[in-house]
């Protein structure tokens, strides 16, 4: 079986060949592309997609939208940057937000410094935003990206983030949210609902694609949305999975953070698969209590923290985790091995080949 056969057999409920083994390898690639010592076999996307068969792993990101998504006219957004700091500004007829980013050369990242919401009067802005954004489907995409892929990897579409991730992710930050919260929540309640409305045409478009996998892009964590999930994210989120379940999708939720107190609840909105599962040692829960979790139905699609392929940890620490894994989860026929999140660029890609060869080795079912 290939790569792709694999995975579709597990979402169809059965059993594949041998244990699935797919990862996200683009923050190791996208590194080393910058510093320019990638082979040249390996070098921009169709490089990239050739990595991951050489390394013997299955390829689902990145994966595409169904949708392209443009500013209203109203709406003006300048970038600017100087050095290692990215602003960027929206001009609105509700006022100006300012964010900026600071690039880490020593991760090969970006990380908020400041958010483009610092108030409760600022939400006024981000309304304006969102009552003017446009959605158009693009179905070629879709089709480009089943090509692309082939037998090598699952062709997923993304959705936007939900009002209330999106809101602490994208324009307010956690702590910040928090404060307003408990201050204006008249204020956070009248955004969501904008933004809830505003994206209608987006999750319309995510059922209606030709693409029989969604991945929520939630990126959820226990720390900092467990204590929101029942009143913001539960309703929200079920009504958007059905209509995707009723037109023959698998719908995918990314939670690459901490686990419990959160995920017991997605089995119950129609989730189908957790996806970058980070368990301990970076994770809160143990590969040996995730099923108590979450039950024995919904796939789990991780269990290696990508923080295990690189320093302080080796061969003998990634061995040790792969083969507890086979050992509990194997017979489920429910588990599918995957990078949680991402291989890091000091990532040592010996130990992506280690897991395939574990995997082959260990992980056969006939």
């Amino acid at each position: 079986m290939n790569f792709r056969q694999r995975i579709e057999a597990v979402f169809d409920g059965q059993l594949p060949d041998q244990m699935v083994w797919f990862g996200d390898l683009t923050y190791w690639h996208a590194a080393h592309e910058q510093i320019g010592d990638i082979p040249e076999r390996w070098r921009g996307d169709a490089g990239r997609s050739r990595m991951h068969r050489e390394l013997g792993i299955g390829e689902y990101v990145p994966g595409c939208c169904a949708f392209e998504m443009a500013e209203g006219d109203d709406v003006r957004v300048e970038n600017e940057r100087d050095g290692e700091v990215l602003t960027r500004r929206w001009h609105t007829p509700a006022g100006t937000l300012t964010e900026r980013w600071r690039h880490s050369p020593a991760s090969f990242s970006w990380g908020h410094v400041e958010f483009p919401v610092k108030d409760p009067a600022d939400l006024a802005a981000v309304r304006a935003i969102f009552s003017g954004r446009i959605y158009r489907p693009c179905p070629d995409r879709v089709a480009q990206l089943d090509r692309d892929l082939g037998g090598n990897g699952l062709p997923v579409v993304a959705a936007h983030p939900s009002p209330m991730a999106d809101l602490y992710k994208t324009w307010v930050g956690i702590m910040t949210l928090s404060y307003m919260l408990a201050d204006a929540p008249d204020e956070v309640d009248a955004t969501l609902d904008v933004m809830a409305r505003a994206q209608e045409p987006m999750w319309r478009m995510t059922a209606d694609s030709d693409c029989r996998y969604v991945m929520l892009c939630e990126n959820m964590t226990a720390e900092g949305v467990g204590g929101l999930f029942d009143r913001y994210y539960r309703d929200f989120l079920a009504e958007r999975i059905a209509p995707m379940h009723e037109r023959g999708k698998k719908v995918v939720c990314h939670v690459d953070g901490t686990l419990r107190g959160l995920v017991e609840k997605l089995p119950a909105i129609g989730v189908d698969c957790l996806d970058a599962v980070t368990p301990k040692p970076v994770g809160d829960v143990g590969m040996d209590e995730i099923r108590e979790l979450v039950g024995p139905d919904i796939l789990i699609l991780g269990g290696l923290p990508g923080a295990m392929f690189a320093p302080p940890f080796g061969p003998a620490d990634m061995e040790q985790h792969v083969l507890e894994i086979i050992s509990l989860h194997k017979a489920s026929g429910t588990f599918m091995f995957g990078v949680a999140d991402q291989v890091p660029p000091n990532g040592d890609l010996e130990l992506v080949r280690l897991v395939t060869r574990l995997v082959a080795e260990h992980g056969r079912y006939s």
